[in-house]
C-alpha cells in the first residue's frame, strides 16, 4: 500500500536474456548461411567469369584451394582441336554446384586450350532468373553443362554432387563427338575438314585406306 504524499515508481523489468540472444541471431541468420561468411558479396546471378567462381568456391570450401584437374582429363582438353564450348547453369547457392562449376573452369584454364572455351550462367534456385538465358536454352535443372562443337549443341551432361567433372566431361565430350563421327561416316568433306584422329574406335578405311 502506498503512503500519502508519496509517487509511485513503476518498475521496470529488465530485459530477458533469451529475448536479447534471439534478436542478435535474427539479425546476423543471413550472414551464417552455409557456405557464405560474413561480409560476401550478394550471391550473382547471370553470367559469371571463371575465376570469381572460384573465388567463391575457395570461401565456401578452403580445401578446393589443393583441387587439380585429373592429368587424362587434361590431356584430352589440350588435344582438342575443332572449337568446343560449354555453356554451364549452376546454382550458386548450392555449395556442390559451386564446386563443380569452379572444377570446370579450372579444367579450361589450365588446359590454355583457345579451341576450349566455357561460360557460366549463375540461377536462381527455383530457375526464376537469368529469365532469358534458362528460357532460350530450355534449362529444366540445374547443374547442366551444354555443350556445343564446332558451334552446333551436342549434348548436354547433368554432373553429380561430388563428381569428378572434369573427368566425366572429358568422356562425354569424346564419346559425344564420336557418335557424330559415325553418322557422318558417308559425308567425305566432314572428315576432310574435321579433326577425328584421336577418335580410335572410328572405322576411317573410307578416308584414310587405300584408294
Amino acid at each position: 500500500m502506498r503512503r500519502p504524499g508519496t509517487a509511485s515508481r513503476r518498475r521496470t523489468p529488465a530485459a530477458r536474456p533469451w529475448i536479447v540472444l534471439a534478436a542478435i541471431l535474427a539479425a546476423a541468420a543471413p550472414l551464417m548461411l552455409p557456405g557464405r561468411p560474413a561480409g560476401q558479396d550478394p550471391l550473382p546471378v547471370g553470367f559469371v567469369g571463371k575465376d570469381r567462381i572460384v573465388d567463391m568456391a575457395k570461401a565456401a570450401d578452403p580445401a578446393f584451394a589443393s583441387f587439380t584437374p585429373s592429368p587424362e582429363a587434361q590431356a584430352s582438353f589440350v588435344a582438342l582441336i575443332d572449337p568446343l564450348h560449354l555453356r554451364m547453369f549452376f546454382c550458386p547457392a548450392r555449395p556442390a554446384d559451386l564446386a563443380l562449376a569452379a572444377k570446370v573452369g579450372q579444367a579450361v584454364e589450365a588446359a590454355a586450350n583457345p579451341a576450349f572455351t566455357a561460360e557460366f550462367v549463375a540461377a536462381a534456385e527455383d530457375l526464376s532468373e537469368p529469365s532469358g538465358p534458362i528460357a532460350e536454352n530450355a534449362v529444366t535443372k540445374v547443374p547442366e553443362i551444354i555443350v556445343y562443337w564446332m558451334g552446333s549443341e551436342v549434348g548436354r551432361m547433368h554432373p553429380e554432387p561430388g563428381a569428378a567433372v572434369e573427368t566425366e566431361l572429358a568422356d562425354f565430350i569424346f564419346q559425344s563427338r564420336l557418335q557424330i563421327a559415325q553418322e557422318m561416316m558417308q559425308d567425305h568433306d566432314f572428315f576432310k575438314f574435321t579433326f577425328h584422329k584421336d577418335l580410335l574406335p572410328l572405322d576411317c578405311k573410307r578416308c584414310h585406306g587405300p584408294r
